[in-house]
């Protein structure tokens, strides 16, 4: 079970790399959750992402300053109170969302043709028992 699993995520991860968006292959699983956060959110503070994803405002604020560093992210600080900075997603952070969302629709649409309507309720029902478990 444990190669057949590997072999699945690596189709997806396959599939997200793929991609022609500059630096989106260069990107960590914990680095997309920092951006998905930010695209969910608007332009929130660190302090909000933080909150958001359940890290450390300082774990928050070295990979936002990654992100910012690759071109994903942009920092700007409150004119009214100089200690919080709001961030946003630049150009190539909102393609890149953009296309993350697109890539997850083909891969969606391409598992779907590949099994029956039976098929396809069970393996959402096994996925939503898989992701309960994970967050309890």
């Amino acid at each position: 079970m444990e190669k057949i699993l590997l072999e699945f995520i690596a189709t997806l991860d396959h599939s997200l790399k793929k991609q022609q968006v500059g630096g989106f292959s260069q990107l960590t699983f914990s680095q997309f959750q920092y951006i998905d956060a930010i695209a969910a959110l608007g332009q929130p503070t660190i302090s909000e992402v933080a909150a958001r994803l359940g890290f450390s405002k300082a774990s928050a604020t070295t990979a936002l300053n990654k992100l910012a560093t690759l071109g994903f992210i942009a920092k700007t600080q409150s004119e009214t109170d100089k200690r919080v900075f709001h961030v946003r997603l630049t150009k190539s952070g909102q393609q890149l969302v953009e296309a993350r969302a697109h890539t997850i629709k083909e891969y969606v649409a391409f598992v779907a043709s590949a099994l029956n309507p039976g098929e396809i309720r069970q393996f959402e029902t096994i996925l939503t028992k898989l992701i309960e478990q994970f967050r309890r």
